[in-house]
């Protein structure tokens, strides 16, 4: 509405100009040269307007030729650059796709019409690795390193493939240079914290540990226990380093950050005895027993004593280490063990039938053999047992939950897999068993023996 108006007035203003004009022509006289030119003002107000035209499309001429050029180049690089991220585009998905062929084709689209862009290259060295090229991926990779504004996406692809071909050390030195990039950024964290496992770097795991574990996270299930089974590992090194203070320090704090720990109660008691203080070894053996009774810190309890006889330890176990946890499996089985040692044959079938309960293991069937043997001399009662024992549930052991892997001992990190904090204490299953097949082969043995 206003622009109408505006125009409207403009037209008025015109007519009113014009109508002046013709009641008020004037004249113009000019003189050069020795030529006399006379007209009239409007006369030459038109040719001042034809002038101005003229000059405004010459300039406008100008600047088309200045700049034409240009413009028409920016159309076909326009062009080529749709082009180029079309095909990235398209490489992208043949990557997701897993199709190998039509990504490297994209790949090679891309480059010819992107050349040295970001996103051209690390689509040409996943092209590479997808066509199992590890060195043009390397390459490419290497080309992004080069570049300020793609080191950091390079990196990520060179931390990948050095842990593809299991070169450990270089993929954390590659990630620490990305942590000096972008320090804090979660992934990079993570894979310090996972390479400093795999090379046995328990301070840099602890360090990356603390920074991947913030807030409510610190506080998780998963964090304490990684950050038990880290803090043991350092209490092991000090005590290989002969560093018995630091040993003894950390011991304590990976037991006091999770007491079931059963290795950290191990140690913990180990490192206090060898220290000599009785008063603190004795509440710390009712406390770990408590907690984490185990075979293992069973053993550990009894070697805190050098020298000392069957009956002693039978006497020691019942008055100052069963008591704090009277029921449990373990408790019984020291116990029955103990007392098989001292031949006190009435307290060790107690404790073996219940330790054993309805299901006894193959090991309980095998002391029950031993105590027959030893208390009555009844062979046919031993080879009962020891038939039953040859079918019973496998005795508890340190059991990898990633591959399987039976030991002895608690690992950090599993002797087969390499699986980190992956051993559970539990019953493996043994599968069928034949026991007339059994039954006789251990008749036959006895029968060959005698």
């Amino acid at each position: 509405m206003i622009r109408t108006i505006f125009v409207f007035a403009l037209i008025v203003l015109i007519a009113i100009a014009a109508v002046w004009l013709s009641d008020y022509p004037g004249d113009v006289r000019l003189t050069w040269g020795g030529y006399v030119v006379e007209t009239s003002v409007v006369v030459v107000g038109a040719a001042v307007l034809v002038f101005a035209v003229l000059v405004a499309l010459f300039y406008r001429f100008w600047v088309w030729l200045k700049h034409g050029p240009g413009r028409i180049g920016a159309v076909f690089s326009e062009r080529r650059r749709n082009k180029g991220l079309e095909a990235i585009s398209s490489g992208m998905v043949a990557i997701a796709a897993g199709d190998a062929v039509e990504a490297r084709r994209q790949a090679v689209a891309a480059e010819k019409h992107l050349s040295g862009e970001p996103m051209t290259l690390l689509l040409a060295a996943q092209a590479a690795e997808l066509n199992d090229d590890n060195r043009a991926a390397s390459i490419y990779y290497d080309r992004m390193m080069s570049r300020q504004d793609t080191e950091f996406l390079g990196l990520r692809g060179l931390i990948n493939r050095a842990i593809k071909e299991g070169d450990v050390e270089k993929a954390r030195s590659l990630a620490k240079r990305a942590d000096e990039l972008r320090p804090g950024t979660d992934w990079v964290t993570k894979e310090l914290y996972e390479l400093s496992l795999k090379l046995r770097d328990w301070e840099g795991a602890e360090s990356a540990l603390t920074r991947l574990a913030r807030g409510k996270a610190a506080k998780g299930e998963a964090v304490r226990r990684a950050r038990t089974v880290i803090t043991y590992q350092q209490a092991l090194t000090a005590v290989k380093e002969k560093r018995e203070s630091d040993a003894l320090s950390l011991a304590q704090q990976a037991h006091e950050i999770d007491p079931s720990f059963v290795p950290a109660a191990v140690l913990d008691v180990k490192l206090t005895a060898e220290q000599g203080s009785t008063r603190k070894l004795h509440k710390l053996i009712g406390e770990t027993w408590k907690n984490a009774p185990h075979r293992d810190l069973a053993e550990a309890i009894r070697n805190t004593v050098s020298g000392e006889q069957p009956s002693d330890w039978f006497r020691r176990a019942k008055e100052t280490v069963a008591p704090h946890n009277p029921d449990h499996v373990e408790t019984h089985l020291m116990l029955a063990k103990a007392a098989l040692a001292s031949n006190d044959w009435g307290p060790a079938r107690e404790h073996l039938m219940r330790a054993g309960g309805d299901n006894p293991s193959a090991s309980i069937l095998r002391m029950l053999a031993e105590l027959e043997e030893k208390a009555n001399a009844d062979a046919f009662a031993a080879r009962e047992w020891i038939v039953k024992s040859s079918v019973a549930p496998q005795d508890p052991l340190w059991i990898c939950n990633a591959c399987g892997r039976q030991e002895e001992k608690w690992h950090a990190h599993c002797p087969a897999c390499d699986s980190f904090d992956s051993f559970s204490w539990r019953t493996a299953d043994r599968g069928p068993h034949n026991p007339d097949v059994i039954e006789a082969e251990i008749v036959r043995e006895i029968s060959t023996g005698s």
